[in-house]
Order: C-alpha cells, then sequence, then structure tokens
C-alpha cells in the first residue's frame, strides 16, 4: 500500500494548504496586496470570494475519496498478480467478482450461441490452466458517486473490513456533482457553510480514509483474498 499511502499523504498536504488560506481569508480584516501599472493596491477579501472558496472545498475532498479508493483497490489487485493466484485459490468474493468482470460484456441479444459458447470455453480454459488472475482496473469506474455506501459495498462484495461513520462523504459527493453537472453555481454551494464546517468535513474525511486504508492494507499483509485452503 505504499503508493496509496504516499499519493494520500501527498493529497492531504495540498488540502491543508488550501484550508490555511480559508481560514486566512475567513477573517473581515483580510486584506491583499498587489501591483498594478507600478500602483500598490490593497483591497479587502470580499465574502463571495470566500464562499466560492468553499464550495471548491467540496471538489478538492471528493477528489481524494475517489484517488484513495481507487488506489487502495488497484494495489489489491497488483498484489494478486504479483503472487500469481489462480482462479482456485482466491476467495470466494473474488471469485465473483471475477467472473462478473469477465462476463459483464455480455449482454441479451448481443451476442451468437457459438459466440457465447466460445467465451465460456476460454474461461473454463483460463481456470483449468490456473492461470494467474488479473482483475481489471478499468471496471474501477465511480463515475462521481462514490460515498459511504458505495464503499461498505466495496468492502463486502472484495471482503475486507469495513468503515463505520463517514456519513458526510454522501453530502460531499451530492455538492462536487451538482459543481460539476452544473446543477448549482459555486456560490450556490458554499453559502450554506463556514470555514469552521469544512474544517469539520475535512477532518472527517481525513479520519474515514485513513480507516479504509487500515483495512485494505491489513486484507492484503494477511492474504485475506486467498481462500482458506491456500491461506499458506
Amino acid at each position: 500500500m505504499d503508493n496509496t499511502i504516499e499519493d494520500f499523504n501527498t493529497r492531504k498536504e495540498e488540502i491543508e494548504n488550501y484550508f490555511r488560506f480559508l481560514k486566512i481569508f475567513d477573517d473581515d480584516n483580510t486584506k491583499i496586496q498587489y501591483v498594478e501599472d507600478g500602483e500598490t493596491i490593497v483591497e479587502k477579501i470580499e465574502s463571495k470570494f470566500l464562499t466560492i472558496l468553499l464550495a471548491n472545498a467540496f471538489l478538492i475532498l471528493y477528489n481524494l475519496i475517489e484517488a484513495t479508493v481507487r488506489n487502495s483497490i488497484v494495489e489489491l489487485y497488483l498484489k494478486i498478480e504479483e503472487d500469481n493466484i489462480s482462479f482456485e485459490k482466491l476467495n470466494d468474493n473474488l471469485k465473483k467478482l471475477w467472473i462478473k468482470q469477465k462476463t459483464d460484456n455480455l449482454k441479451e441479444g448481443n451476442f451468437r450461441h457459438e459466440t457465447l459458447r466460445e467465451y465460456i470455453m476460454g474461461i473454463a480454459q483460463s481456470i483449468l490452466d490456473k492461470e494467474t488472475i488479473k482483475l481489471s482496473k478499468d471496471s474501477i469506474d465511480f463515475s462521481g458517486n462514490i460515498d459511504a455506501q458505495k464503499i461498505r459495498d466495496l468492502a463486502q462484495q472484495i471482503g475486507f473490513e469495513t468503515t463505520g461513520n463517514g456519513r458526510n462523504l454522501v453530502n460531499i459527493k451530492e455538492k462536487r456533482n451538482k459543481l460539476a453537472h452544473g446543477e448549482l453555481t459555486f456560490y450556490d454551494v458554499g453559502k450554506d457553510y463556514s470555514v469552521n464546517d469544512l474544517f469539520e468535513l475535512k477532518k472527517e474525511t481525513f479520519n474515514y480514509l485513513k480507516d479504509v486504508i487500515t483495512h485494505i492494507e491489513k486484507y492484503i499483509k494477511n492474504k485475506s483474498y486467498k481462500n482458506a485452503y491456500n491461506m499458506k
């Protein structure tokens, strides 16, 4: 999980820097100074500008959530390949996931029976030949739809321990999507929040994702992706 943790810490540092400026701009006496045409100009920070910055915080927090969960799952998939795990050695959760990924492209009425037979034969041959399982990273597509419930669903699907709380992740997701899809302006989103509100959201997000990383790291370390007969 070294890559995931490194990326998580890098993104966290970016967010902490952003929030330091939010705190500075939250002071009514804060002013900015710049030079224009040789003249030094001092202006007071408008409250509307701070409101827009608050809304933007939802984007960077959501970016952290989606990137961290995706990176964690990718590291698990790579570890399975690195250990040369074949189908019979996988736990039941990951067997189902692999079969699902292999058959997701099959849609009713979109193939001939001969094609289906060949497809099934290919899957069966891969299992019989004990080929290394390669779970698709391309299937990790959250499409702006990840929150605590989605992460719990992933935990159940893969088999790692779930993380409690995270109730505000759905709020971050919804605000991010309304901004990304143009349903609301940045002012519309930011006007209902204070800097302290966003600091609490940041704290909850950081703590929640640390737990997710810890659970997946434990899952990998204990080789829980293997079935009970192949744990050694």
